[in-house]
């Protein structure tokens, strides 16, 4: 039955989904898919097939929790953009809706920029900066990263992220306050968080002044240790930062998280 949930939503997102079943990525090749509603071209290399399964099959945001409440001119910030799949999704959605997606990875910036070279305009629409977005610093930082296996999903700034991430590089660090501050962000109605484990310091560092700005979260969020940087702190943070929270475990300590603001009595 979860199969063909999956199926449904894939031709859901997808207007060529037969395409999925030709799996090109077993022999290491690329697919090229066009999103329904407005509709955007993308190519999926054999690499980032789990990442299109797990935004256009497998539901991981948990859209249908969400999306309603995002207006035709929403203002959209999606932090760990990895190839693009998840911003072109929403713009795909919301046609008059506007991103500022922010990945710091390279090899993934590589890919989505690719795919917003395939759209006319589409460049008006999701601003991407190759950055790793903080709460406090900017400037310089290092991200940690799994070079063994070519692995830039689970690159984090935090160290003790993964064993697996066995090298560092430099890249450019953003504030969430300055990303506000600079395009002059009046309000986000939506704030996407994939950034293993720097969605903690992201939330707790920003200044106060962020959090009325903000109408919708939606987080993937991972256990790291027992005091501050897990769910169940993170979820009362936001909770008395005036979110109602709603969670479904994942896997290994992952939770994908919807906040949405309580409405002012």
């Amino acid at each position: 039955m979860s199969s063909i949930k999956n199926y449904m939503r894939l031709a859901m997102h997808v207007r060529n989904w037969p395409q999925y079943f030709k799996r090109k990525e077993r022999n290491k090749e690329t697919s090229r898919y066009i999103t329904t509603g407005e509709p955007f071209l993308f190519d999926v290399p054999f690499e980032f097939y789990y990442v299109f399964k797990e935004i256009f099959l497998e539901n991981f945001y948990r859209n249908d929790t969400w999306l309603p409440a995002i207006p035709e001119y929403a203002t959209v910030i999606d932090i760990g953009g990895n190839v693009g799949y998840f911003s072109f999704m929403i713009a795909s959605k919301r046609s008059n809706a506007k991103v500022y997606a922010f990945e710091p990875m390279r090899r993934n910036t590589e890919v989505f920029r690719k795919n917003i070279s395939l759209n006319k305009r589409l460049e008006e629409r999701i601003i991407l900066t190759e950055a790793a977005v903080t709460g406090m610093q900017a400037g310089m930082m290092p991200i940690f990263f799994d070079d063994v296996n070519d692995n830039s999903v689970i690159a984090s700034v935090c160290s003790d992220f993964s064993k697996s991430n066995n090298r560092s590089v430099q890249v450019p660090a953003i504030r969430l306050f300055d990303i506000i501050t600079q395009n002059n962000i009046k309000q986000i109605d939506l704030l996407k968080m994939d950034c293993e484990g720097s969605e903690y310091p992201i939330l707790y560092d920003s200044p106060e002044m962020i959090w009325p700005l903000i109408k919708c979260i939606i987080i993937e969020v991972h256990d790291l240790d027992t005091e501050k940087r897990n769910a169940a702190f993170l979820f009362n943070f936001l909770k008395e930062k005036g979110f109602a929270v709603s969670a479904k475990p994942e896997t290994e300590g992952c939770y994908s998280a919807v906040a949405i603001r309580r409405p002012v009595p």
